[in-house]
């Protein structure tokens, strides 16, 4: 495999990730619909998510590649078997907002990563348009680590 195929495999791999995490995001704000700031911003997020997935779609096929069916849905059931799993919880919040905390900073990682890649093999317009999603995740990640406290407050509070 060559440099420009580890980046299309990469990049397919970002595919998967964002739609996986669109449905994660999708249960977490019905989760979230008793805080109109926490809710408000997982739709934006989720806004976002779907615009990076066809992002790395087109960055794919530019390269050449097509985006792979089969990662698509094992990264879907990853995301269901999460939302899942955090359901019966009576600290369902706090949990929603550990995991998604955790997810940011993977994806700031990943995007990191895919940046000085394509960086690395020429491809600075596919860099060009990474950068903006990076800032998109950081931007969430920051929201995320402010709001803990208070989600954390939130859920002692209710026994």
């Amino acid at each position: 495999m060559d440099s420009r195929e580890h980046l299309v495999v990469w990049l397919n791999d970002a595919y998967a990730m964002e739609k996986a995490l669109e449905e994660t995001l999708e249960s977490h704000a019905k989760d979230a619909e008793g805080d109109p700031d926490v809710h408000a911003r997982i739709l934006r997020h989720i806004d976002e998510t779907r615009e990076q997935a066809q992002t790395m779609r087109e960055c794919v096929e530019s390269l050449g590649g097509s985006v792979s069916g089969a990662k698509s849905v094992v990264g879907n059931l990853f995301g269901t078997g999460q939302a899942v799993f955090n359901k019966p919880l009576k600290d369902t919040l706090v949990k929603n907002a550990l995991a998604d905390y955790a997810a940011e900073h993977f994806e700031i990682a990943c995007y990191r990563a895919l940046i000085e890649a394509a960086h690395s093999l020429g491809e600075d317009a596919i860099a060009a348009r990474l950068t903006p999603i990076l800032r998109q995740e950081e931007d969430m990640a920051r929201f995320l680590e402010e709001r803990l406290p208070m989600t954390v407050r939130a859920a002692l509070a209710k026994g």
